[in-house]
């Protein structure tokens, strides 16, 4: 017989629906099937699967995804969905929330975890006890799109209680349905994942494939990365890849597995040649300033200095204005205040060069290294005026600072990007060997257009004659 539940959606910690969910089978058998799972403390089990960063070709954090008994098992959908009739969802998701924690202490470096979580059961007594007290650092909490926030009171305070915690909050599914912009603007996620339906069609629909920058476009201006997920062929991947999507998962990046893998060295070298292809331009991470980071009450963070290749491989290291070295790699002295997450709240700014005094500033704006110089320096104009012209700070995707673009510097290389060279001073100029020196003129054209002139008459303010190729004669 069919089983059907209209109740909201039941997430798993892999595949997803937004519609009424169906479970095959007669009630009393799933009520057996979950009696046996939750007396068997290792149900359900976790597997993972890695997210790739789609500029830099490396593995930037991964899913823990759960499985219920064999492979020929139900999907982990139907389970949760059972759960939820049975009233035992939430016992569910504490477990796996519980070993998503355990995960995370295993976890690789400069990499995050997420998992999916069901927000209406976040304050459940067997929820809640798992993260109340504990340390979120480095995971990401998935929310689904089709949640509402109307029907979920306390939602938002209880995403500050979980940001407060180090968590981080992921939207799931956009794209799947009309709120998805909605409940981004409402939640303000730090990730966006796009619905496998736009990422499965975008090669070859071209209104999926504007859906899809667009909905990058829009999360960027709120400081959230997007993750494209169900990537399963290559031209999926080209097309995610040339929109400056910056993070992916599917099959075809990694399959889910019992412990870290690697990402293939040929999808890596694959990544980093179509975004060399793509021609998107220059990304603000090739502006780097060092910084010094400090946490929020003036200690030392134990990492010390930071250094932009420790987070973001490739970038070179900005020379100091003076033309050296920075000092100790600290940068021109300038601070980044850190809460103790690691996320910034404030800049610490030298009143002048080599000065002790500081001028402390909030981190207002944060960028990721791959974004558009264009695109940085718009959304940075976009301040308000007290704060527009105050630095802005590069992040990872877990929102740890790697350095600082001042502003000055961001529109100088969009001043060299538009084609604007200072013009060299008249000693510096070249001066080839039997001919005179070049007048200043705006560009050859306006030099061709006064030499095409008539000699002005007398009383016409005409100077007087003076040898070839000065002032006052006309060259033929």
């Amino acid at each position: 017989m069919i089983v059907e539940t209209t109740s909201p959606p039941v997430r798993s910690a892999t595949h997803h629906t937004s519609g009424p969910v169906q479970a095959t089978g007669p009630a009393d058998e799933w009520s057996a099937a979950l009696r046996d799972a939750l007396a068997d403390p290792g149900q359900p089990r976790i597997v993972f699967q890695p997210i790739v960063d789609l500029q830099r070709g490396i593995i930037a954090g991964y899913e823990a995804l759960a499985r219920f008994g064999s492979a020929a098992a139900p999907s982990p959908d139907l389970w949760f969905a059972a759960a939820e009739r049975a009233g035992v969802a939430a016992r569910f998701e504490a477990r796996v929330l519980r070993a998503a924690l355990a995960a995370r202490e295993r976890l690789p470096p400069d990499c995050f975890l997420s998992v999916n979580v069901m927000p209406n059961l976040l304050t459940t007594t067997e929820v809640a006890a798992v993260w109340a007290d504990a340390d979120l650092s480095r995971l990401v909490l998935e929310f689904n799109e089709t949640v509402s926030v109307e029907r979920t009171p306390g939602l938002a305070a209880t995403v500050q209680a979980l940001r407060e915690r180090g968590g981080r909050i992921a939207m799931d599914d956009v794209g799947s349905g009309y709120a998805g912009l909605r409940q981004i603007a409402r939640v303000h996620p730090d990730l966006v994942k796009l619905d496998r339906e736009l990422v499965a069609s975008a090669d070859g629909d071209q209104v999926l494939r504007t859906l899809t920058e667009l909905v990058n476009v829009f999360a960027s201006r709120l400081d959230a990365w997007v993750i494209a997920e169900g990537i399963e062929r290559d031209e999926e991947l080209a097309v995610l890849v040339g929109l400056g999507v910056p993070l992916g998962q599917g099959w075809y990046l990694g399959r889910p597995a019992q412990s870290w893998q690697r990402l293939d060295p040929a999808i890596s070298r694959r990544i980093r040649l179509l975004a060399q292809r793509t021609g998107r331009g220059e990304g603000v991470g090739s502006l780097l300033e060092q910084v010094r980071i400090s946490v929020g009450d003036g200690r030392a963070q134990r990492r010390g200095t930071s250094a932009p290749a420790a987070w973001w491989p490739g970038t070179p290291a900005p020379p100091h204005p003076s033309g050296g070295a920075h000092p100790g790699g600290g940068g021109s002295g300038a601070v980044v205040v850190v809460n103790r997450h690691h996320q910034p709240v404030a800049l610490q700014l030298p009143v002048s060069p080599g000065a002790a005094a500081a001028r402390r500033v909030p981190a207002s704006m944060v960028a990721r290294p791959d974004e558009h110089i264009v695109d940085v320096a718009r959304r940075a104009m976009g301040r308000v005026p007290a704060l527009r012209f105050d630095p802005v700070v590069v992040v990872t995707e877990l929102g740890r600072p790697v350095g600082l673009v001042r502003i000055e510097r961001l529109m100088l290389r969009l001043a060299e990007m538009s084609g604007g060279r200072p013009r060299p001073r008249e000693h510096e100029r070249p001066r080839p060997r039997g001919q005179a020196l070049e007048r200043a003129a705006p560009d050859r054209i306006a030099v061709e257009r006064a030499a095409a002139r008539p000699a002005p008459g007398p009383g016409l303010g005409s100077a007087a004659p003076g040898p070839e190729g000065t002032p006052g004669t006309r060259r033929r």
